[in-house]
């Protein structure tokens, strides 16, 4: 959003803001990172959950599927989600940076806060009607609980932040990474946990600890029956599953890595990195050092999983631990080279359609969902189970497809998405103005800054 300026420089009120004043820079970056999301989400819908990190379970890991494997989660898996924290953080400056006095900043927190509120209750409904992997209620959280009252530090101290955040999210990961270690590989620990345990919680426990890595054939057949079951048979599978998202998952591991990358993305905007001030070359180097830190990790970690093939206990601790550290230079090495190709003006019709595409980020989010849903599951056309991982990418690239042309057509008559109007709206409480008034930027031009 912008801030109605007056002559002598101060903000009058609060509106949604304009095309002329977006960061092309930030559109294409959100762009590109909304459709690598849907290179990793693309798995949970058409395959057993255990499949996304045990790649193992399903289908055979072998040929093809090897290799799709390898390129996805070198590429994708934690580096987009990564990247898109790191433009919520950068959103929330350019969001205030026009408000001045302490009354414009009380202002626009109370209007902040309800944006969170919205994009939580919008959350809260994907997540529970439509797909449990939803992300929108912890960036809500995230959002309102602690990037508005840590934004306005320092770009060093937005670092140091970011860094403790980082480091809570790392030991609250390997506590329950050994924890689910000791479970699977510490007989004696299993031993003295039979004390005060009797042998069906333990059972209990080692079933709740596995579901996300591992599955008997039983077990997948199971999963799949399930996701092409009807909507409520979904519904009341789902429930138990976004429950343990929203009460354990968010404030144990996504509160404390998504608002790292939040702050680590503020601070980014601030110094100009992210708003494409820098120099081609600094770019460059942004993307060597980040690929040259990131990529031996990466890889390292799916040697190491697949020596041990991919078993629980190896890959709980410290076999995720690679990725989970990786995926951070990866990310920054990732907007390192498409900064770099945004700035010489390569590919500057492409760049232009990520644009397109990043601007309707939140629309797009959604419709990914919708897709894949009338796709996978059973109130769908059923089609879980069907293809394996080359299949899956290229419905991948088929939904790329769509949502550049889409948005690319939509945005040539209207302001915002659909999601984005609607989100605005209820913001402020007032019908946002829908039918564009201004000519829409043209590929290969640079949105006004």
């Amino acid at each position: 959003m912008a801030d109605a300026i007056n002559p002598d420089g101060t903000m009058t009120g609060a509106v949604p803001v304009k095309q002329t004043q977006r960061l092309q820079s930030i559109d294409v970056l959100r762009g590109f990172a909304l459709l690598g999301i849907l290179a990793m989400n693309v798995m949970v819908f058409a395959m057993p959950f255990a499949a996304y990190s045990n790649p193992t379970v399903y289908p055979e890991y072998e040929g093809t599927n090897r290799v799709v494997y390898w390129v996805v989660h070198t590429i994708f898996d934690l580096k987009m989600m990564a990247l898109f924290s790191m433009l919520f953080g950068a959103g929330v400056v350019i969001w205030t940076r026009k408000a001045q006095t302490p009354e414009e900043q009380r202002r626009l927190r109370w209007i902040w806060l309800r944006r969170m509120f919205w994009l939580f209750v919008i959350g809260m409904i994907h997540a529970w009607i439509i797909w449990e992997g939803d992300i929108l209620v912890a960036y809500a959280v995230c959002g309102a609980v602690a990037l508005w009252w840590l934004r306005r530090l320092p770009p060093v101290w937005l670092l140091v932040a970011a860094g403790a955040f980082f480091a809570i999210h790392l030991l609250l990961a390997g506590f329950m990474g050994l924890q689910a270690w000791k479970l699977f590989a510490d007989v004696e620990w299993a031993e003295q946990a039979r004390r005060y345990m009797t042998p069906e919680q333990l059972a209990t426990a080692r079933e709740e600890a596995a579901m996300f890595v591992t599955a008997t054939p039983e077990q997948v057949a199971e999963d799949l029956a399930w996701l092409r079951g009807s909507w409520m048979e979904l519904f009341r599978g789902r429930a138990e599953f976004t429950f343990m998202m929203q009460v354990f998952v968010l404030p144990f591991y996504l509160f404390w890595r998504s608002t790292a990358m939040m702050l680590l993305g503020a601070a980014l905007m601030k110094m100009g990195v992210f708003s494409g001030e820098k120099s081609p070359r600094f770019y460059a180097g942004m993307a060597f050092l980040g690929y040259a830190i990131g990529l031996p990790m990466v890889v390292g970690g799916i040697l190491y999983n697949e020596a041990h093939g991919f078993e629980i206990a190896s890959f709980s601790f410290p076999g995720q631990w690679f990725n989970l550290l990786g995926s951070v230079p990866m990310a920054l090495g990732h907007a390192g080279l498409i900064l770099w190709v945004f700035k010489k003006g390569y590919l500057a019709r492409l760049t232009w359609a990520l644009s397109r595409v990043g601007q309707m980020a939140f629309t797009n989010y959604l419709m990914q969902s919708v897709l894949c849903s009338l796709i996978f599951f059973g109130w769908g056309l059923g089609m879980a189970g069907e293809f394996d991982r080359l299949g899956q990418q290229m419905i991948v690239v088929g939904i790329w497809i769509v949502q550049i042309l889409w948005s690319i057509a939509w945005l040539s008559k209207f302001r915002f998405g659909p999601a984005e109007w609607l989100w605005r709206s209820l913001t402020y409480w007032k019908l946002q103005p829908m039918i564009r008034t201004e000519p829409p930027a043209q590929a290969g031009g640079h949105a006004a800054q």
